[in-house]
């Protein structure tokens, strides 16, 4: 058990959070494209991602995973106990998939379950953990996100340790994503030790699904915001919580609920994934996606979590220490004004109070604006009204 706990931990994936594209939040089972064109999950529309990426400045800030969740299978297995791309869907197969994102610099990922069946009731895992692991790495698979419907908590644990042995053995790196936790606490009601998972997985899911939906943003961030003492000493380099996908392109948020759900994202350094028609991603939407400024807070290698800290019952300061720093000791630090509800709401408050600590100063970047504001010392007050369901973040410098 230690030896594969070092392996996993040493697999040399996922030292920052991951970014790209996943299927299921938009696109959900997908499977009758007849009935449902504009959410059909088949090759087509992943290689359109795999283009977007290449061409529209996604991979260049960052994105790279393209990920296909639950139903690309046939509904059985081949005669020879494999599994199976839906030959009407996906007729070339996720070997051709592979290869086509990966010309592109690009990388793969895919899905199972750890049951007999996956959450949509496609071919699992179970008894094929070492034939599916060996299959993945011969079609080039990246990523490979594990799921835990329709298995005991015993069953929980012993198979994401399983699945990850396996993977370790193809001898390909494999990004592996487990649901594990989230199974435990709200599918069989017990209390998660995340000391026990973040040894063998790279990133996890432990909170309810995202809809497209600002209520279901909001109530993700709260979560977080809550178990952040809780959460914060086991999140890093290699092993990330995982608050589900962004919900761009659907026009579910405003641009100021956009700005809230990335902004959080970013300040707890999690992984940044879409899941969209990369068609229906507004300019600004695709501008804010690729706000440099912002993507390197969240890519930051100390991996922090932001810590949040209550103003008001809007208004929340997330606060979070990353590079460069000066000398040894003084951090530069983002802060990020969050405003949940739906009123605008005035606060002031001195950055000395939360960790800052240059005595030199710092200068101040409006990240989402891309502006320099003036220099502050630590004692310094600002005040500030952030709008309604928006965020002000500014990054600030040592000097």
């Amino acid at each position: 058990m230690e030896h594969v706990s070092v392996k996993l931990l040493d697999n040399g994936l996922a030292r920052t959070p991951p970014m790209g594209w996943m299927s299921w939040g938009y696109f959900k089972c997908g499977a009758n494209c007849t009935k449902n064109p504009q959410k059909c999950l088949d090759e087509n529309l992943i290689l359109s991602v795999a283009d977007s990426f290449y061409k529209e400045g996604y991979q260049e800030a960052g994105y790279e995973y393209i990920i296909i969740d639950d139903c690309w299978s046939e509904r059985t297995r081949g005669k020879d106990g494999r599994l199976v791309a839906d030959r009407q869907r996906f007729p070339n197969g996720m070997k051709y998939i592979s290869d086509y994102i990966h010309a592109r610099g690009l990388k793969f990922g895919l899905y199972t379950n750890v049951a007999d069946v996956t959450c949509m009731y496609y071919p699992g895992s179970r008894g094929h953990f070492e034939t599916d692991a060996i299959t993945f790495a011969e079609w080039g698979v990246d990523y490979l996100k594990l799921d835990g419907c329709y298995v005991n908590e015993d069953s929980l644990d012993r198979a994401y340790v399983e699945m990850g042995r396996y993977l370790n053995k193809t001898g390909r790196p494999m990004l592996y994503s487990c649901s594990w936790p989230y199974y435990i606490e709200y599918i069989h009601n017990k209390v998660m030790d995340y000391g026990k998972i973040a040894p063998y997985c790279n990133m996890w899911r432990n909170y309810h699904d995202v809809k497209t939906s600002w209520w279901a943003v909001r109530t993700i961030i709260t979560y977080y915001q809550s178990h952040h003492s809780q959460y914060s000493k086991y999140h890093g380099p290699g092993q990330w919580y995982d608050p589900d996908m962004l919900v761009f392109g659907t026009g579910a948020l405003t641009e100021g609920q956009s700005r809230v759900q990335l902004v959080v994202y970013v300040m707890l350094s999690a992984p940044l994934l879409l899941s969209c028609r990369m068609s229906r991603l507004t300019p600004y939407e695709r501008a804010l996606l690729q706000n440099m400024d912002l993507i390197s807070v969240g890519q930051d290698p100390l991996g922090l979590m932001a810590e949040p800290h209550k103003f008001t019952d809007a208004i929340t300061l997330w606060v979070k220490r990353h590079l460069p720093m000066k000398g040894d000791r003084f951090h530069s630090f983002s802060l990020a004004l969050v405003n949940l509800d739906n009123v605008d709401d005035t606060v002031s408050f001195t950055p000395g109070d939360y960790g800052l600590n240059s005595t030199d100063g710092y200068t101040v970047l409006d990240v989402l604006n891309g502006k320099f504001l003036r220099n502050i010392t630590l004692r310094d007050t600002i005040t500030l009204t952030v709008p309604q369901e928006d965020v002000v973040m500014y990054t600030m410098f040592a000097l």
